[in-house]
């Protein structure tokens, strides 16, 4: 995990008929940088322009910045997926139906923020139950020793809980990977996610061909282009583009059906705001092979949310109102732009 502190920025987009969409992406390295950024430079290539026009859109900023000029990826993505909430109010639809639409709950799995202590780690499982969760992700990536005893405990005290593991490429040979996935075969563990550093692809396709356990990854990756190149290479399983840094909404719906052509499973990445949850779960609700939803297990406030997205059984339901699908809770967002 990146040592500062978690952090996002929130993206507005008007339009002349006052349709107001927003979006936001979640711990880059300056919000305030990005946010000049996207007020010079993207504010200069989007006003003005249709918002129906997505794609071209969306071409116009990547061929200005991001393919020549090296512009940032998070500052695109969170642009677009603004304008598609306002795609959604306008239509009076949600977004997931504009993209086709596929189904209207999927199965959720509980994240916890940070690597925790074996107990902690079970501890947060047991909340995760009591919350109507049925499948956790467990941070490691501590070392073989400690990340066995993490995976090890919460297995032995929840028998029938789903585990997934993220060691946030804590990991730098294959050698060591291989260690841990037979670690993680042992004890029932869904799939294995990033143990090794994510620009190291080749390392990765060794790695999935000797695991047991599926591989998954690609949370901080960026574009189609990108992600051909992971699934030609063969890297994961399954593939985790997130809406707000792969591009927007209609990248990760692209990747996702990408990834259906080459027998991938698709599950987005997703980590913090209430608006990252919700932009990325319209295009797991509109996409076939993107069977769960990544749910960070945060007091409800920091999603900043008039209403969490709902968890049934197990199953996230999916938002049905136009747009994204959620309402900003105003009064908390300026609560942590006080404290920011």
């Amino acid at each position: 995990m990146p040592r500062i502190p978690a952090s996002g920025t929130l993206v507005e987009v008007e339009t002349d008929e006052g349709i107001v969409g927003y979006s936001m992406t979640h711990l880059p390295v300056s919000d305030r940088t990005l946010a000049r950024y996207i007020e010079d430079v993207l504010g200069r290539i989007v006003v003005g322009k249709d918002p129906f026009m997505v794609e071209a859109i969306w071409r116009d900023v990547y061929n200005t910045c991001n393919r020549i000029l090296f512009g940032i990826a998070q500052a695109t993505s969170a642009v677009e997926c603004a304008i598609w909430d306002v795609i959604g109010k306008a239509l009076k639809t949600p977004v997931y139906r504009l993209l086709g639409g596929f189904k209207e709950k999927v199965r959720a799995y509980a994240s916890f923020p940070f690597a925790l202590k074996p107990k902690a780690a079970s501890q947060m499982a047991e909340t995760a139950r009591k919350r109507g969760f049925n499948a956790v992700k467990v941070r490691i990536g501590e070392g073989l020793r400690r990340d066995e005893e993490i995976i090890r405990t919460v297995r032995e005290e929840h028998p029938d809980i789903e585990i997934m593991v993220d060691a946030n490429s804590g990991y730098e040979t294959v050698r060591e990977a291989v260690r841990l996935s037979e670690i993680c075969e042992v004890y029932n563990v869904r799939w294995l996610e990033e143990p090794l550093p994510s620009d190291n692809l080749s390392a990765l396709a060794e790695l999935r061909a000797r695991s047991g356990v599926d591989i998954a990854g690609g949370e901080n990756d960026f574009s189609i282009f990108r992600f051909k190149e992971i699934l030609d290479t063969g890297a994961y399983d399954i593939v985790q583009p997130d809406a707000t840094r792969c591009g927007g909404i209609l990248q990760c719906r692209k990747i996702a059906a990408m990834a259906e052509a080459y027998g991938v499973e698709a599950t987005p990445h997703i980590f913090g705001f209430g608006l990252v949850m919700a932009a990325n779960l319209q295009v797991i609700a509109a996409s076939y092979n993107s069977p769960w939803m990544e749910y960070p297990l945060f007091p409800e406030e920091f999603y900043m949310l008039e209403e969490p997205i709902r968890v049934e059984d197990g199953y996230a339901v999916v938002p049905k109102e136009p747009g994204l699908g959620v309402r900003l809770n105003f009064e908390t967002i300026e609560r942590f732009l006080e404290k920011s």
